[in-house]
């Protein structure tokens, strides 16, 4: 099973690398444009008391962009792919922050399933007109003892599908000045995701 999970992470890491187009290519966002923050609790800011990177970046774009948070704790990719339509349809944002992966991961859901639910919810994304950004999240496994953390292999196979915000979130959990508990950032750590965004943001102005 592992070794079919890593064959077909890299198939479809050689297929996103046929790409030729950033996701970010072409991004321009009007001011007054919604954002949507959606996906498991690092949307949702546990460990921040309602802090966390969407309300953080909120207060930083000000009047420029509306930065709806939809975070659900514990979610994983299927149960945001079964939400995904009706938060588009309500929001209609123009680009869409996504945070997931990270509970399929620690209840191991086999990667290629994960992969698949999150190249959809990229599809889905882009046909509503917005664009796609996820923060990759890390791998669990013995480096989280060390502090020493890498991004899930699966995110480089979604890089053509969406903009993958890479080693952020690996590195706000590898330091434990930056952790409310073993897998949510403190406020501090979400200061990192809030930076990332505000990063995107500025490209698509």
């Amino acid at each position: 099973m592992k070794a079919l999970a890593a064959v077909l992470l890299a198939a479809a890491w050689l297929a996103g690398c046929t790409r030729a187009e950033s996701p970010l290519a072409g991004c321009h966002l009007p001011t007054g444009a919604t954002v949507l923050a959606i996906g498991d609790s690092l949307t949702r800011g546990q460990g921040a008391d309602g802090d966390g990177y969407a309300e953080q970046l909120q207060q930083r774009v000000g009047d420029a962009f509306t930065v709806v948070q939809v975070g659900i704790n514990g979610e994983r990719s299927e149960g945001l792919l079964a939400r995904i339509d009706d938060a588009l349809a309500e929001h209609r944002p123009g680009l869409v922050f996504v945070t997931s992966g990270g509970n399929d991961l620690l209840r191991r859901v086999p990667a290629e399933r994960t992969l698949a639910n999150l190249r959809e919810l990229a599809a889905r994304i882009r046909a509503a007109g917005a664009v796609a950004v996820i923060f990759a999240v890390p791998q669990p496994g013995l480096g989280a003892v060390a502090g020493l953390l890498d991004d899930h292999p699966m995110f480089d196979a979604l890089a053509g599908d969406l903009h993958v915000i890479p080693g952020v979130v690996s590195g706000v959990l590898g330091n434990d000045a930056l952790k409310a508990d073993a897998i949510h950032p403190n406020r501090a750590g979400y200061t990192r995701l809030a930076d990332a965004a505000e990063a995107v943001l500025q490209r698509c102005r």
